[in-house]
């Protein structure tokens, strides 16, 4: 029985997106000299950052809280002890207009005063399929280009699949920033979308 002739190759391709979603940590932190007072300032502020974002247009299933804290503030120096109480609460926004987005950050930070926190800010892709199509595209053409070489250097041709395994598509590095300032301008830029795919390919 003759052994089957086979060529395994790795393949590798890349589709460019535009960002259409930003999505933020933003919120506010506060201290206060007991528990009751610290909680209840950064509710009120709290509350006036969410006015804020959904007045500026954000729906309110893009909102969704992510951190909540209290933490005692200790006092350094010869008498120690708790001289306070530090109390955070972030939201995770997700902005789908990239052109209101700086009317968005201006507007919470105009509610939340110093209270406010942005904590970080990352553009991204809301549906990847298209892109991520793209690559896989580009993935099996390279491989098969590499295929094809290999066949033609061992004196074969190029014959079936017999096997395709894909490795976890990834993004380019996603834009990221740490702002406050929220009358920044806001550019989306460009993001590569990779993929990469094992084939085994016949040969004959």
């Amino acid at each position: 029985m003759t052994e089957r002739r086979t060529v395994s190759v790795s393949g590798s391709g890349q589709a460019a997106a535009v960002p259409d979603v930003m999505r933020l940590d933003v919120g506010v932190a506060v201290v206060e000299p007991n528990v009751s007072a610290a909680m209840e300032r950064a509710a009120a502020s709290m509350q006036a950052v969410l006015d804020a974002l959904l007045g500026a247009g954000v729906a309110r299933r893009d909102l969704a809280t992510s951190q909540l804290s209290v933490y005692p503030q200790n006092r350094s120096g010869d008498e120690p002890g708790i001289s306070g109480y530090e109390v955070t609460n972030m939201l995770t926004v997700t902005i789908r207009d990239l052109g209101a987005a700086s009317a968005i950050l201006a507007a919470a930070t105009a509610a939340g005063g110093d209270d406010l926190r942005v904590h970080s800010i990352a553009l991204t892709i809301d549906d990847p399929s298209v892109p991520r199509s793209l690559a896989r595209d580009a993935a099996f053409a390279d491989a098969r280009a590499r295929a094809d070489q290999y066949a033609r250097l061992a004196g074969a041709s190029l014959g079936q699949v017999l096997e395709v395994n894909e490795d976890s598509p990834s993004f380019g590095p996603a834009p990221r920033m740490t702002a406050y300032a929220a009358s920044m301008p806001v550019e989306s830029g460009e993001q590569q979308l990779s993929a990469s795919v094992n084939v085994v390919f016949e040969l004959s």
